[in-house]
This record gives structure tokens, sequence and C-alpha cells, in this order.
């Protein structure tokens, strides 16, 4: 799957063939095209994942604990072949009590179709 990374001072992020924003302001998804998505906090704890994610990310989730290797979820989005689905790795930036930043991936279904 391609990875797209994105970096910017804001938590907006809008779906490029729904014009949707992909996140609801007070949580859960907004978008139809939403297939999975990571926050850095809790990496190993995916949101939503489409069925066709599901085994293959159980199936590197034990990989990785076989190995002791650590968890690498841009490595697992580029690993995985679902034609015109593309991940986007989103990289936000503020200023609250000091800087905050995070990291999320977002896999979306850019084929048009539902």
């Amino acid at each position: 799957m391609q990875l797209i990374t994105l970096e910017h001072g804001h938590w907006n992020f809008f779906c490029p063939v729904t014009g949707k924003e992909v996140y609801k302001e007070e949580g859960g998804v907004n978008a139809e095209t939403f297939r999975g998505g990571w926050h850095q906090e809790v990496p190993n704890e995916p949101l939503e994942l489409a069925q066709e994610l599901q085994q293959p990310w159980q199936a590197y989730l034990d990989k990785i604990e076989e190995d002791d290797s650590d968890l690498d979820v841009a490595a697992f989005l580029e690993s995985v072949d679902q034609p015109g689905w593309v991940a986007f790795e989103v990289n936000s930036f503020g200023v609250a009590c000091g800087p905050v930043w995070e990291t999320t991936w977002t896999v979306l279904d850019l084929t048009g179709k539902d």
C-alpha cells in the first residue's frame, strides 16, 4: 500500500475522494472511505479495521512478538497489498502548554466505491 506522509499545524484531515472530514470533532469516523486508523499513543489498538486488514494486522502482531521486534505501523501498511487503498501518515503539531504533536495513520479506500 502506498504511504503518504503529511505534516501540518492542525488536526483536520479530509478524504480526497469525498471531501468529508475523516474524523468527527467529537470522536469517531466520518468518512465512508475509512478502512482503519492508528494513533501513536496506542499503535497496537487500531480503530475500526476493515475486514481485509484484520488478518494481516494480527499476523504482523504475531510476527513482531515472535521476533521480539518493535511495532512499526508504517512498515506494516507499506507491506499490505490492497489496490486502491492509500495510507496517510499525518504528523500534526501545535502549541498548548508547550509544543504538542501526534502521529496518526489512516487508511482510505480511494477507488471511489463504498
